[in-house]
Order: C-alpha cells, then structure tokens, then sequence
C-alpha cells in the first residue's frame, strides 16, 4: 500500500486513468484485452465520478490554492499468497470497506481494482480528504490533516489487524516496505534512488580497491592514469589522433 495525493488540475486526467475512460492512458503495461475485468467497488451514484468529485468539494471548505491536494489515492495491492477469484473479490471488497469507513464513505469517488496491468491486481482508493475545521467546526478539505504521520505509520498495521478477522489468518498487509509504515509516492521514489546510490558506491569502492592493488603491483601505472585523465579532460590527444593531425612533408 501507498498513498498519491493530486491538486485539482490532475484529478480529470488520473480519474480517466482509473476508470480507463482516458483516450491514451499513457502505460505501457496495459493490457487493453484484459480491461474488462477490471470493476468500481465504490457506491453507484449515478453520475461520472469527476461530477461527484465536483459535488462533494463543493460541499465543503476548500482552499482555493492550486497546490492543495483535493484527492488522494490509496493503492492497494493483492498479497502474493494463493487466491482464488472469490477469495481475490473478498480481499478488495473487504480493504473498500475498511477504507471507507475511516475516510467516510461519502468523500469516496471511485475504487477501481485493475486486472489489466502487470503484476498484482490492485485498487486505487480514491477520497477526497476531509476532516473538521477545530476552529470553525465545519467540513474542510485537508491532506496534511487527514494523511498526517500518524496515519502514514498506522494504516499498515490497522489494516493487517482487520484482514487477520477476516480471512483468519495474515495475508501479508505487513512485509518490510510497510512495516515501518506507509510512505508516499515521492518517499518511495526517494528510497530507490538512495538504494541505487549506495550500491553504486559499493561498486565505486570495490573498483577503487582494485585500482589500488593493480598500482602496488605496477607502480607504473600511475603515469598512465595520469595521462588516461589529461586525454579525457582534452589536454592531450590519443596517438592515432596526432598521427591523423601530422602534415607529410611535401618532397622537394
């Protein structure tokens, strides 16, 4: 599980993402002939879901920023344990209501599990995120508020407590990405990219470590590196390319 949270202009286009209404989705790993398998948990309104977004923000306090994230999506993904079709339906069905009980049902636009895409099947869980002004006592709109850090460290293990009665055994909500707790897009992002920083420096000082040794083994070597770095940084030219510079003498 991991949340996405969207300010009002991306809501109409990832909208049509969810419930493929878009006119080029934009992934490549859709599979176009497995579409209809994908279904909406969320209640039947009898509207578009982007004219029950509009309704409901309307509804409530909202600033009128364009950096407030009026709708946020939680992704949730399919254990990798043995699930049957029915088995599959109950574990969605069962995170919905779970979901919609703590975000309330009414801030709900859509809940799309995807069966057409690679990997796991999985459902965006999409709300807008309101609470109570303290101050005011009214509706508002707040991610910051609604998905604060208490949340982000809690849903995972909330979550985990109400599939274990359920299906009476651990279908395997907590695993070591979530077990600390749940961490946004960009955090998730932020981790891969320092995953593939420090291995880059384990091979950087593995490298290093060979250098060394190849020098103690031929101390001469140093020279060649030296000039293996002047030849890169453009100070010196490579042999073959002086050669091509040298003008023959004209016979006389």
């Amino acid at each position: 599980m991991h949340v996405e949270k969207f300010a009002k202009t991306a809501v109409g286009h990832m909208l049509r993402h969810f419930n493929r209404n878009a006119a080029n989705f934009g992934n490549e790993n859709i599979e176009h002939s497995r579409t209809e398998l994908n279904y909406n948990l969320s209640p039947d309104r009898g509207s578009a879901d982007i004219d029950y977004y509009h309704e409901r923000l309307s509804q409530v306090k909202c600033q009128n920023r364009a950096d407030v994230k009026t709708l946020c999506s939680w992704i949730v993904t399919l254990p990798k344990q043995e699930f049957d079709e029915e088995q599959e339906r109950r574990f969605f069905r069962s995170a919905y209501n779970f979901m919609a009980k703590r975000y309330g049902e009414e801030n709900v636009v859509s809940a799309w599990v995807h069966k057409d895409e690679g990997g796991q099947p999985h459902m965006h869980f999409c709300f807008i995120p309101v609470c109570i002004d303290k101050k005011k006592g009214i509706e508002k709109v707040s991610a910051k508020e609604v998905l604060n850090r208490t949340e982000l460290r809690e849903i995972h293990k909330d979550m985990s407590d109400y599939m274990q009665k359920v299906f009476d055994r651990n279908v395997g909500i907590l695993n070591g990405a979530t077990v600390g707790g749940s961490k946004t897009v960009e955090e998730l992002k932020l981790d891969s990219l320092k995953k593939d920083v420090a291995a880059m420096e384990k091979v950087r000082m593995r490298s290093l470590e060979k250098l060394v040794q190849a020098i103690k083994e031929r101390p001469s070597l140093i020279g060649e590196i030296s000039r293996a770095i002047r030849i890169a940084m453009g100070k010196e030219k490579l042999p073959q390319e002086r050669e091509k510079d040298r003008v023959p003498e004209r016979s006389r």
